[in-house]
């Protein structure tokens, strides 16, 4: 799922929230069941637009295979061209 301008310190943010992919844990056992551990992570306005075009997943695979994975950097280049 993606989320658009979020505000965040005076300005806003995008965002992608997706099931944690290693090394991130995946989730955890809890006494009723499983949790699963969603992240959410930055993503950049040209990243937004690809994904809504490609899918979420693919724009998770494109941001663990340049090496951003899950972290959040506002400052970062895009994943995408």
């Amino acid at each position: 799922m993606t989320v658009e301008q979020v505000p965040v310190d005076g300005g806003s943010v995008n965002l992608l929230i997706a099931k944690a992919r290693a090394p991130l844990p995946s989730g955890v056992a809890l006494p009723s069941g499983r949790m699963k551990l969603l992240v959410a992570t930055v993503i950049t306005e040209e990243e937004m637009r690809w994904s809504m075009k490609n899918g979420r997943g693919a724009l998770l695979d494109k941001l663990i295979a340049g090496g951003v994975g899950q972290i959040s950097r506002r400052d970062r280049a895009s994943v995408v061209r």
